[in-house]
């Protein structure tokens, strides 16, 4: 059949994304995608505090920044594969909010009656995530935000729509530890495949904001503990980035789900108005090394 070959494709692009185990009765897995260079470069350890708008794809608190922000980012993949992110927040005195886009464009796909040189048809299966966000601080030390996405993904000759939900939490513990509780892509999925469910998890995080204080370097590390309630699958990721007067910053991630492990590092520049960051992950062999650009503006 078609469909059969169109799957197949479709299969190898999402077992780039996350172990094989997780792809059992999946749906959207392309949520589970880091948004921006500074997620991918610490395996999204630092979500929960990134102060970036793009973090309304992955956990709704860390859009919080006392100044309105814009970020942009785009994917460099195997194959032509492209994905970008677009996202904006801005702040109130206790609360902000955040809107973004993201789509993903995977051209060239071959679908084949049989085994050929030649295929039957040519497509460009599309993914778009729509999302905004709220985050509000009713205490000092501790905050909570949600998420609402509209989900649309166009397969073949057919479409799948959803709606998914995030909710996080976060306290800003003694001993400067920032610990934070997350549930994800919780939601409904309308799907010609019954089987097909939303990758949704739990994650619990405990980052170490300030590693030294003073002088002209600082450093961050975390750890985020996460299980897919679709699949039961556990995944562990350890980040952590090292600053320099607030200009420079080095990153690096580890992530261990199933029998796969990933590694990731990155940097980042940061001028007056502008940040530009880079990441690189290193996938199992064959899957291809994704390459991740995010611009930042505050105006």
């Amino acid at each position: 059949m078609k469909f059969r070959y169109f799957q197949s494709s479709i299969f190898f692009f999402l077992f780039t994304v996350t172990a094989s185990a997780e792809l059992q009765n999946g749906g959207m897995i392309f949520l589970q995608l880091p948004a921006s260079a500074q997620s991918a470069a610490t395996m999204r350890v630092f979500s929960q505090s990134s102060q970036s708008p793009l973090s309304i794809f992955e956990n709704p608190i860390g859009t919080k920044n006392p100044k309105t922000t814009l970020a942009l980012s785009h994917h460099f993949w195997f194959s032509d594969i492209k994905i970008d992110a677009l996202a904006i927040s801005v702040p109130f005195k206790k609360s902000s909010i955040g809107f973004g886009v993201n789509h993903v464009r995977i051209p060239g796909v071959e679908i084949r009656d049989y085994p050929s040189d030649e295929p039957a048809a040519s497509v460009e299966p599309q993914y778009v995530a729509i999302a905004a966000a709220y985050t509000w601080s009713p205490l000092k030390k501790v905050e909570i935000g949600a998420t609402t996405k509209f989900l649309y993904e166009h397969l073949y000759t057919f479409s799948d729509r959803g709606f998914a939900f995030d909710l996080a939490g976060r306290w800003s513990a003694p001993s400067m530890l920032d610990i934070s509780v997350s549930l994800q892509n919780v939601g409904f999925l309308e799907s010609r495949n019954s089987a097909n469910k939303l990758p949704s998890s739990i994650t619990i995080g405990i980052v170490r904001p300030e590693l030294f204080e003073g002088n002209n370097i600082n450093g961050s590390i975390g750890l985020n503990l996460r299980s897919n309630l679709a699949s039961d699958e556990a995944t562990a990721q350890v980040g952590a980035e090292m600053r320099y007067r607030e200009l420079l910053t080095f990153r690096g991630g580890f992530e261990h789900v199933g029998s796969v492990n990933r590694e990731s590092f990155g940097f980042g520049i940061h001028l007056e108005k502008f940040s530009f960051d880079y990441a690189y992950l290193i996938m199992p062999e064959g899957l291809g090394n994704p390459h991740f650009l995010t611009i930042t503006y505050q105006p």
